[in-house]
């Protein structure tokens, strides 16, 4: 069984990673961070393993946790590359706009863990994006789809218990 309690790490809205009222800027703790994270029903928490110990810190989200930096687009597929350190295949990694226009991301297996797009991974991708009545489209190797709008919540507040 894990040891479940509050890390006392916020993600504000700017994306900030906080602790205790201290801006976390490390980017290998960070990297550690990003790379561990998980969602449940519960909230969003960094998983720590140790031998056959393991412990859960639950966050508190205002902004993103993650970016996507970079879009690779090739014949043969569509790649987003992330500072968690990964790439994803489309497929792997669906993309949504958010309700003022920008991009978001989400791993299929972890819908509560949220990506930003970054500039210039959104520019990269902008050239396969098109409006058409109020509605995106990504056009994209003789492929035309729909990009859904975001319904769900960016927030993700602490747990209530952590049992």
């Amino acid at each position: 069984m894990a040891r479940i309690f509050d890390s006392e790490i916020y993600i504000s809205p700017t994306d900030d990673w906080i602790f205790r009222e201290n801006k976390i800027d490390k980017e290998e703790i960070l990297q550690y961070f990003r790379n561990n994270l998980h969602g449940n029903e519960k909230g969003v928490y960094i998983e720590n393993k140790f031998g056959d110990l393991s412990e859960h810190g639950y966050i508190r989200i205002d902004g993103f946790p993650s970016h996507v930096l970079h879009v690779e687009l090739t014949n043969s597929g569509m790649v987003f590359f992330t500072d968690d350190g990964r790439s994803y295949p489309f497929g792997e990694f669906e993309i949504y706009e958010t309700s003022d226009g920008g991009l978001l991301g989400l791993r299929s297996t972890e819908e509560k863990v949220k990506y930003r797009f970054t500039w210039n991974a959104a520019r990269e991708l902008s050239d396969h994006l098109e409006e058409e009545g109020g509605v995106t489209y990504l056009e994209w190797n003789g492929v035309k789809m729909e990009v859904p709008k975001y319904t769900g919540e960016i927030l993700v507040p602490l747990p209530i218990d952590y049992t």
